[in-house]
């Protein structure tokens, strides 16, 4: 492990965050990294990787574990005209922490600001956040294209604090999922069918969601899912981890359903 590389370690996992391996040059995990979204590894763990994989890649699990939620902006799928596009609609993006991939991609990082954050695929073209449930790659892995990701300059971690994620980014990412919809063959399929790793947390939280919306008691949405992942998922998520996601879709629906009361 090279100085840069363990220095790099040593400082994330000091401000909080929770660290995966990655395949270098790649995007894919060499662990199993879902527990990693509640609890951060410890150090003996961290030891075994560096150990194992010398030449890994580090992953940030993002989401409320890490405190952070992050803007991935793709220039290549129209990201940078994307992101012009929302900034005239609502307001212009806070300077925070940036991160530069190895191609023209940015990741502008921000502070979590609580309750469920869901990861949004092309919440605009070439625009993904990554919240509860995701990670992304981190300075000094290696990118796909042989060159590293890094801080962009005086926008690394220890030049400045992460800027709260914009209300208006979180709305619409908010309304976007509810605009998107899912018809009722959607949900019978996910039921029937089951979901793969790497689906399974956010699977969860959608059919959690769906159920409380149509008033399931949370009680019986935790039963119900926690047989469905026994039973549907390949392989099954641990009980306490499908506990946990409803607990969070279960105060995120309050809160809607509080803001959405008449005031007296």
């Amino acid at each position: 492990m090279d100085i840069l590389f363990g220095d790099a370690v040593n400082d994330y996992t000091t401000r909080g965050w929770s660290i995966i391996p990655i395949r270098s040059g790649d995007k894919q995990p060499l662990i199993r990294w879902e527990e990693f979204q509640h609890r951060q590894p410890s150090a003996e763990e961290v030891r075994a990787w560096l150990s194992c994989w010398p030449a890994a890649g580090i992953g940030i699990v993002t989401g409320r574990i890490s405190g952070i939620v992050v803007v991935d902006i793709d220039p290549h799928h129209g990201g940078d005209a994307s992101l012009d596009t929302l900034e005239r609609q609502h307001d212009h993006m806070p300077l925070t922490v940036e991160c530069c991939s190895g191609g023209s991609g940015r990741h502008l990082y921000f502070a979590h600001p609580g309750g469920l954050v869901r990861n949004k695929v092309a919440l605009a073209a070439g625009v993904d956040l990554r919240g509860d449930g995701g990670y992304v790659v981190a300075p000094p892995s290696m990118h796909g294209s042989g060159a590293r990701y890094v801080w962009r300059d005086g926008c690394g971690p220890r030049d400045m604090s992460l800027a709260p994620l914009p209300a208006w980014l979180l709305r619409s990412a908010i309304e976007e999922v509810r605009r998107a919809g899912r018809p009722a063959s959607h949900w019978r399929r996910l039921v029937r069918d089951g979901v793969s790793e790497g689906e399974r947390n956010n699977t969860v939280a959608s059919l959690a969601g769906h159920l409380m919306r149509h008033g399931v008691d949370g009680a019986v949405v935790l039963e119900l899912l926690l047989c469905w992942n026994r039973l549907r998922c390949k392989p099954p998520i641990h009980d306490d981890e499908v506990a946990a996601v409803i607990e969070s879709i279960g105060r995120l629906h309050a809160r809607q359903e509080q803001r959405r009361a008449p005031h007296i």
